[in-house]
């Protein structure tokens, strides 16, 4: 119905949807073409934002689900609340993680001095913000041409002793920016994050020609909210992060 999102499943009370990177999901700039807007003009959702139950951010891609009704809408936003959904998402981060399996259990607050950014916090106004995370592989980088100073390519490699971490995470909570602040507070940025970065994080962005970060919502699922079925739904790596790889 649209050139902005690719549709993984649609039935008269839910819309699950592929969101692109570079997509914005809400703004409060009324020039933004935001998903909210393409909702409610293609799918005509007069619903409070639109039908929409969650956010990614706007350089994060991958699924997403959208009520096209109040009693779904309602439903859904308790699934959420209630932590019944389970999000799976992929990530690569500079340092190798260990150990391979972990939680982060730290509170998070907007950064007073940046209001564009979360930091850690032990105030009382910080929100608790929980994330599970096991390690997928550790790569390694490496210039493949290095005798080609005009030309460096790098290639990455699977490598136990790798200086790179591909994570599955499954968030428990869903703080804004969540997964990116809390790997940043523990030293392991993601690759690509303009915002929680570190020197060496930042100039292996540029040197992969990655702008956007690393950070892909791979798996929702949750249960109907009419038909009471558990829904899994699933998107691939999309073309810009899956390269990386190899």
């Amino acid at each position: 119905m649209n050139d902005f999102f690719t549709t993984i499943y649609e039935d008269n009370d839910i819309l699950v949807i592929n969101k692109p990177a570079g997509l914005v999901v809400e703004s409060e700039n009324k020039n933004d073409l935001t998903l909210e807007k393409i909702l409610e003009k293609d799918y005509k959702l007069s619903l409070p934002r639109s039908g929409i139950v969650h956010r990614l951010d706007r350089d994060t891609s991958g699924v997403m689900v959208i009520a096209k009704n109040e009693k779904s809408l309602i439903n859904l936003q308790n699934q959420f609340a209630s932590h019944q959904v389970e999000k799976i998402y992929y990530t690569l981060v500079y340092g190798k993680l260990e150990p391979e399996k972990g939680t982060i259990n730290i509170a998070l607050k907007r950064d007073p001095k940046n209001r564009t950014r979360f930091i850690a916090s032990r105030n009382k106004d910080a929100r608790e913000a929980v994330t599970h995370y096991s390690v997928v592989n550790y790569l390694k980088s490496q210039i493949s041409n290095p005798n080609d100073q005009t030309n460096p390519k790098l290639q990455i490699t699977k490598n136990n002793n790798g200086d790179l971490s591909l994570l599955e995470i499954n968030l428990e909570t869903g703080r804004t920016h969540q997964i990116r602040a809390h790997f940043f507070a523990i030293g392991y940025p993601i690759i690509g994050d303009s915002i929680y970065k570190s020197p060496l994080s930042q100039e292996f962005s540029r040197q992969i020609g990655l702008n956007r970060q690393f950070l892909h919502a791979g798996e929702l699922s949750f249960t109907h909210p009419t038909k009471g079925e558990k829904m899994e739904f699933k998107a691939e790596l999309p073309d810009d992060l899956g390269r990386i790889l190899g």
